[in-house]
């Protein structure tokens, strides 16, 4: 009996399994990324043109601010890009990034106080805002960082209007330029009765008379932020403008003064419009 039960004991007692490692999952390759080498050289392009001027890019993962943003009482988020948020993205719009920082030196930088870069997989408030179109860049003074979205780069073609990522560096970093605040002066530039409207409406198939794009009827350091970066990035497609519409070449003139007071001309595109040619290759913005 002793013997019986030690046997159903035996048999009772619990079988031991040696746990098995379960395989990761690994997440599938989203399709149309930039390959790692590609995008590890065109980060590195991109951090090595800040760094000149000791300006971080940021690592992330999450960026978040909140107050007061393009009017909006509201935080917003930054969701730092990673290789695998590059869906849609030319790898030449990364290039194009790291040379439209390039051609401010040093020291146009500094006056900027821009410390921190942050590319983007998406900018986004934490409410919606009706009529509020996600924005392609953002500067945050005050945090002293400029945010620029992967989001918009991806589906350049849906914003219109000849957009580049070039623009929207050179309309962010005016932003961290202009001090500028209820400027009657540049109120007098418009046309009679008008009044910035915010948000502007969306419409580019025409052109507002007295402004760059429709955008720039948001407020006046839109405007002039939106006159800049046409300026600097699109001088042609701008001369164009100036020639038809007599209020845009005026705010340009503005524009062209304030920026040459504050930093000096030298490397400005020429002061008048010259007739349409061959586009010469991009030189440093301004010289020193």
């Amino acid at each position: 009996m002793r013997f019986a039960s030690l046997v159903v004991l035996l048999g009772c007692a619990p079988t031991r399994v040696r746990p098995t490692q379960l395989p990761e999952l690994v997440q599938p390759e989203p399709v149309g990324v930039i390959d790692t080498t590609t995008y590890d050289n065109k980060l590195a392009s991109i951090r090595a043109t800040l760094a000149r001027s000791h300006i971080e890019l940021d690592a992330g993962p999450v960026i978040e601010s909140c107050g007061e943003h393009h009017g909006i009482q509201d935080c917003v988020h930054c969701d730092v890009a990673t290789r695998r948020d590059t869906s849609g993205v030319d790898p030449d719009m990364l290039d194009a990034i790291a040379i439209a920082f390039a051609r401010y030196p040093q020291r146009v930088l500094d006056i900027s106080g821009i410390q921190h870069v942050a590319l983007c997989k998406d900018i986004h408030y934490s409410q919606v805002h009706d009529g509020v179109p996600q924005p392609a860049g953002m500067a945050m003074p005050g945090d002293a960082r400029l945010l620029l979205s992967l989001e918009p780069v991806a589906h350049i073609a849906d914003y219109g209007g000849g957009f580049t990522i070039e623009q929207v560096v050179h309309h962010e970093v005016f932003h961290m330029l202009d001090k500028e605040t209820d400027d009657h002066d540049w109120h007098a530039l418009n046309p009679p009765r008008f009044a910035y409207r915010d948000p502007a409406p969306l419409d580019e198939s025409t052109r507002p008379g007295g402004f760059v794009n429709h955008y720039a009827t948001t407020n006046e350091r839109e405007d002039r932020a939106s006159t800049f970066e046409y300026m600097i990035g699109q001088p042609e497609k701008l001369c164009a403008i100036e020639r038809v519409d007599p209020i845009v070449a005026k705010k340009v003139r503005v524009v062209r003064e304030r920026v040459a007071k504050l930093m000096g001309a030298r490397g400005l595109p020429p002061e008048h419009c010259k007739a349409p040619g061959p586009k010469p290759p991009a030189k440093p913005l301004f010289h020193g």
